[in-house]
This record gives C-alpha cells, sequence and structure tokens, in this order.
C-alpha cells in the first residue's frame, strides 16, 4: 500500500480534480462552488455554481466543463445539467436536456478524441433501494449543443468516466463494483472489484493501469489490466475517508475524499494517460 498526504482539508464534500498550469481545480459539492488549490498550498473559490457541481474537466477552449447534478447541499438548487465556467469565475449553463431528454443528475464527464463531451447521469439517490431508475451514457458536442442517448445501463448507477489508451469509454458502476468498457455500441466488463470497493470516480495511468477510486474501502484501487485476468496490484489508502475521484499531475495522483473533506497527494512516479 503507497502512502499519501493530505494537502488540503475543511473541504465541502469534494469531487472532480482536474490539474491545470499548477493548480489541481475541484468541485465542492455541498457548498456548490468551484474551488482550486493553489501551487502555494491554499484553497481558493474559483466560481459559486449552486446546486451541486460533481464532476469536472477541462475543455479545449481553457474553461472547466462541470456535471451540476442539481443540488444536494444546503444552498439553493439549480438547473441539473453541464456548466462552463471560465477562469474569472463565469458560470454558464450549456445543456439541461440531450435528443429530447431532461438530464436528471449528470455525474461525471470526459472528452473524447472526436471532441465531443461525454458523460453519466446515473439518475436517483446513490442507494439500490432508492433507485428505480436505470442509468444513462450521453454524449454532446458542446459547441452545437447536439446529442444523443448512447446507451440505458439499468439500475447500477453509473458514475466515473474515462478513456483508455485505445480510445474505448469506460465507466464505473456504482452498485454492481464494475468498470465497464463500451466495444462497438455493447457494454462489456473490464473488472468487477472486491465487496466494499464502490467505485466513483477513476483516471488512467500511462502505465496503462487504472486508478478507481473505491469509497467503502477508503483507497484509489490500482487495477492492472496487463493480464488474462484484471487485478488490484495497489489501495492508496485514504485513512478512514471515502475518495470520489482522482486526477494525475504529473507523476502524482491527486485524490478528493469526502468523509473527512480533503485533498490527498501520492507521488507515484507515473504520469495519467494525455486527456483529449
Amino acid at each position: 500500500m503507497s502512502a499519501g498526504q493530505i494537502v488540503a482539508s475543511g473541504l465541502a464534500f469534494p469531487e472532480g480534480p482536474v490539474w491545470h498550469q499548477g493548480s489541481v481545480y475541484f468541485t465542492e459539492i455541498m457548498g456548490g462552488r468551484i474551488s482550486r488549490l493553489t501551487p502555494q498550498g491554499d484553497v481558493a473559490v474559483v466560481a459559486e455554481t449552486g446546486g451541486g457541481p460533481n464532476g469536472a474537466t477541462l475543455g479545449p477552449d481553457g474553461a472547466l466543463w462541470v456535471t451540476q447534478n442539481g443540488g444536494m447541499g444546503s444552498g439553493p438548487r439549480t438547473t441539473a445539467g453541464l456548466q462552463r465556467v471560465t477562469a474569472e469565475g463565469e458560470v454558464t449553463l450549456v445543456v439541461s436536456a440531450v435528443g429530447g431528454l431532461t438530464l436528471d443528475g449528470p455525474n461525471d464527464l470526459a472528452f473524447g478524441a472526436d471532441g465531443r463531451l461525454y458523460f453519466t447521469d446515473p439518475r436517483g439517490g446513490a442507494d439500490p433501494a432508492h433507485n428505480d431508475k436505470p442509468g444513462r451514457l450521453f454524449v454532446v458536442d458542446v459547441d452545437s449543443g447536439e446529442g444523443e442517448l448512447l446507451a440505458d445501463v439499468g439500475r447500477v448507477f453509473p458514475n466515473g468516466i474515462a478513456f483508455d489508451a485505445d480510445g474505448s469509454l469506460m465507466w464505473t458502476e456504482s452498485f454492481s463494483r464494475r468498470v465497464m468498457r463500451l466495444v462497438d455500441g455493447t457494454p462489456e466488463l473490464v473488472v468487477q472489484l472486491p465487496e466494499r470497493h464502490m467505485p466513483d470516480g477513476m483516471c488512467v495511468g500511462a502505465d496503462g493501469k487504472l486508478y478507481v477510486a473505491s469509497t467503502y474501502a477508503h483507497c484509489v484501487s490500482v487495477v492492472d489490466l496487463s493480464s488474462g485476468t484484471p487485478e488490484i496490484v495497489d489501495r492508496l489508502m485514504c485513512g478512514d475517508g471515502m475518495p470520489t475521484n482522482c486526477c494525475f499531475a504529473g507523476t502524482s495522483l491527486y485524490i478528493t475524499e469526502s468523509r473527512r473533506h480533503t485533498l490527498y497527494r501520492f507521488d507515484l512516479g507515473v504520469e495519467g494517460l494525455p486527456l483529449h
């Protein structure tokens, strides 16, 4: 098990870390805002989004694109959809429906090689007993606003999303503890995680390994896909916390953790797979 360090604390349910120009940007779901860890180690508010900002990714325009779940914090709710957030703190709701389907609570997102934005919409709460709607995968052209439903994936709570080195779309399913891949329009199993390893967000290393935030296992699970049987080869432990997502910054991995409201850094000596 690799050791890490806490680099920020007192955060309001952090998620969606993004490395950009020497800072780690992240959402604070319960705070309804975007913040960043500066190179000096301070936490500064970038923008007030309202609602519940969840995942974040850097767009080709230099702005952050954010999945807005509509609100689960103490502040006022807002429209669920995709928001664009500039470095100056300007927040714009760009998409609230795709292909005639209203978005319920987008969770995580990633740009594909085709320049379009892919995202999960798990629908309902993160508890199987209170979630009777099928989760959905969407893609949208952020310039035109045109998009489509890629798949209904059932009551599995599709959560984190990423692309592998081959350009295949992958997502986590929290209820089934699976990582899935879309192959020729058909979902295929990548790996099923052990008990308590409920997956949230994830990212991919340049070494081809998956780094999967595993909430109730208190770690990021490092999954080696090179063998015929994928296996967990390391666990990046975050105390007794609940990791929600992770991103690479050079050869370091930053992890957002929601139970103790912290941001961790692990120096791994491995870079992340370049993002689109």
